[in-house]
């Protein structure tokens, strides 16, 4: 059990599964999300020091917190930036869950701020730990989309000769169930925006008021907000200036800290360059100086350059200057500076935009409102910052291809393990593999065919006849504005892996095989026939136990084609409300309405009716089609790799394509509808899908 494991861990101690071994080197202390461990990776020729972070036994229990874990580690990988803390894979060991990174010191910012050590930084340290925090930040958001959700002292690591290292994982996903049941206290809360005490997802402006909080807490020695303070404290509350900012820098902390997002920086290098009026070279730098902040050695520092070149505009800003009312003379100075990095020409543009703005709000100087106006001012600051930002990042992207990085990635060891765990339900038992033979039937000679095989097992058992799809992208959801709420967002999935997909829907014919095998009941075929019509009555538990049955009798990895994977399979490259176009077609599906014999009717014995552009027929209609996500009524926390949602409801699964018994709206390609995961109907059945490792 992973309680004796984690109390048995020592110096010395070998953890991880047979194919990824890691030697335990000494204790790093406990972290609010478990325990940390310096450790070699035994896997490396050259024995590399890592950390290794131990989940708390409440959590490696959860198969619903490990799989979402997995999907966070996946995401922590995508962000390559030198500040990221770089994140090598989620390993087991004998129930025992952990996270390897690179190698770091076990001090945290948190440690820092409790014992008073970050009130002795002097103000470049402080500045410099602030600007790599940032940097991390924008380069999460860049590189993932995602909103990190958890950004909070304990996961800022601050090691010697490295500087600032920002842990990835969004850890609000897993723990905020389980807040009083894991023996650590996560701080996210004390740190995050009022609308983080929503159910529904954050923003990226909601890292960016946790960034705030975290530096409001670095300058003025105590945090913004306590542990247990609620949403309205984030309303209610009149924070007091930090000594250590000036005026100006205050006024931009506090937008940053405003309740309402529009109001608040684009991103972290805006609210950076506001505070510490950085030039565009420093922008550039993205971290290659690293921060000396050291809990030891206080006395060293990082140079942060914060002065702003002059550049060659003056005699231009002073004639601007000079046609102003001398109480904009000053902002108006301000935003002359943010201007610097741009060219001549644009630089004048800008700053006569500026002008002319800046003239319209002179009847604000005339109203006894003047916060009002400073308001304005401010806002329009930011959106030259931001504009400023914007432009930078484009002058900076390069035009040749990106470089690919070919080297192979630390396998995720943590399958087997959720495998473990399903196999243990009493619905479905285990199998011996029997010989198998795959026969392709397309050619593959060109690199550029798709697949299509099928394995034949044992004496006489033949798995269904599986297509080979394309790796690439799309967009997946309600595309024509004609769908239901639970299509939307629509979102882009890149699908980085190789996998196949059955060309029909599973049959009767190879259902039965299953049932008899394993002693379990047939299904009610409604009077319809059985042989090489769909499957029907079998609920998602169903459908699960006959993918696991043939992953194992073949040992191929047979499951489930996820909620992506299947609209992704549907769409063939399109974009359309059916494969064939926005309009219905008689004789391209089988629903009620679809212009076929089998129209409100019944089943029709599959690959009957034309196929998709991939080879793939009844897509549309015929029968609905359980996948393996767990149901949620809209896409705004979905995975956007192709794997399955195992967030939301999950005993309720997603059905997609609409059966014989649908409208036409029913059976488009993004309509999806839910189901309990035991119950049966003569309209559900479903096909399989296969992981490609290796060419077939």
């Amino acid at each position: 059990m992973a309680e004796s494991i984690l109390s048995t861990l020592k110096s010395d101690a070998i953890v991880g599964p047979e194919r990824h071994r890691f030697r335990l080197l000494s204790s790093l202390g406990e972290h609010p999300y478990g325990s940390c461990w310096k450790a070699e990776d035994l896997a490396t020729s050259s024995k590399t020091e890592v950390m290794l972070l131990f989940l708390p036994d409440v959590l490696s229990r959860q198969q619903s917190c490990v799989e979402e874990l997995r999907k966070l580690v996946i995401l922590a990988r995508k962000c390559k930036h030198p500040n990221a803390l770089d994140c090598y894979g989620l390993f087991s060991h004998k129930g025992a869950i952990f996270v390897a990174f690179e190698s770091i010191d076990g001090l945290t910012l948190a440690k820092m701020l409790d014992n008073n050590q970050a009130q002795k930084l002097k103000p470049e340290q402080k500045q410099g730990l602030v600007i790599q925090i940032g940097k991390a930040l924008d380069a999460f958001h860049r590189d993932t989309r995602k909103s990190h959700s958890s950004l909070s002292p304990e996961l800022i690591f601050i090691s010697s000769g490295k500087g600032v290292r920002v842990m990835m994982l969004g850890w609000r996903h897993i723990v905020d169930e389980f807040l009083d049941l894991i023996p650590g206290e996560p701080r996210y809360r004390q740190y995050q925006a009022p609308e983080g005490f929503d159910p529904l997802p954050t923003t990226q402006k909601s890292d960016l008021y946790a960034f705030a909080a975290m530096i409001y807490h670095l300058y003025s020695g105590k945090p913004a907000f306590l542990l247990n303070d609620d949403e309205k404290s984030r309303f209610q509350r009149e924070l007091k200036a930090p000594t250590q900012l000036d005026e100006h820098q205050w006024q931009y902390l506090q937008a940053a800290l405003s309740p309402d997002q529009d109001t608040r920086p684009a991103n972290a290098m805006v609210l950076l360059k506001q505070l510490y009026a950085l030039s565009a070279k420093d922008s550039e730098a993205d971290s290659d100086e690293q921060s000396s902040v050291d809990a030891d050695t206080t006395d060293q520092t990082n140079e942060q350059r914060s002065d702003v070149e002059d550049g060659n505009n003056k005699s231009s800003d002073h004639w601007l200057i000079s046609k102003l009312p001398s109480g904009l003379i000053k902002p108006f100075s301000r935003l002359s500076k943010l201007t610097q990095g741009f060219g001549n020409k644009t630089r004048m543009l800008s700053l006569f935009f500026a002008g002319l703005l800046l003239g319209l709000l002179i009847s604000l100087m005339l109203r006894p409102n003047t916060t009002q106006f400073t308001n304005e001012i401010l806002r329009l600051e930011n959106e030259l910052i931001s504009t400023q930002a914007m432009l930078e990042a484009l002058q900076q992207q390069p035009l040749s291809a990106p470089e690919i990085d070919e080297s192979p990635e630390p396998a995720m060891e943590i399958d087997d393990l959720l495998a473990e765990n399903n196999d243990t339900q009493a619905s479905y038992q285990p199998v011996a593999a029997q010989p198998t033979n795959r026969q392709t039937l397309q050619d593959t000679e060109s690199p550029e065919s798709l697949i299509r095989f099928q394995d034949f097992f044992g004496e006489s058992g033949v798995a269904p006849m599986m297509q080979e799809l394309p790796q690439g992208e799309f967009l997946m959801g309600d595309l024509n504005r004609i769908g239901d709420d639970n299509e939307r967002p629509v979102r882009e999935i890149i699908f980085e892996y190789r996998f196949a997909i059955g060309v029909h829907e599973v049959t009767f014919a190879e259902y039965d095989q299953f049932a008899a095998a394993t002693g379990r009941d047939l299904p009610d075929d409604a009077g319809w026939g059985r042989g090489d019509r769909p499957v029907i009555n079998v609920s998602w538990e169903d459908a699960r136990d006959y993918a696991r049955w043939l992953r194992d009798v073949t040992g191929q990895p047979y499951r489930l084609p996820t909620e992506a994977e299947w609209e992704y399979a549907a769409r063939a490259g399109t974009g359309s409300a059916w494969w064939w176009g926005n309009e219905l077609e008689p004789g391209m599906a089988v629903c009620d309405g679809c212009g076929t014999q089998w129209d409100g009717q019944q089943t029709a014995p599959v690959g009957q009716l034309p196929a998709n552009a991939w080879g793939l027929q009844d897509m549309h209609g015929n029968v609905e089609e359980w996948v393996e996500d767990c149901y949620s009524d809209h896409y705004t926390s979905a995975p956007e790799d192709g794997s399955a949602m195992h967030m939301g409801n999950c005993n309720l699964r997603v059905l997609r394509g609409g059966s014989w018994f649908d409208i036409p709206r029913v059976i488009r390609s993004s309509s999806r509808y839910r189901q309990e995961i035991n119950l049966r109907q003569h309209t559900f059945g479903f096909r399989v899908a296969v992981d490609l490792h290796e060419a077939p």
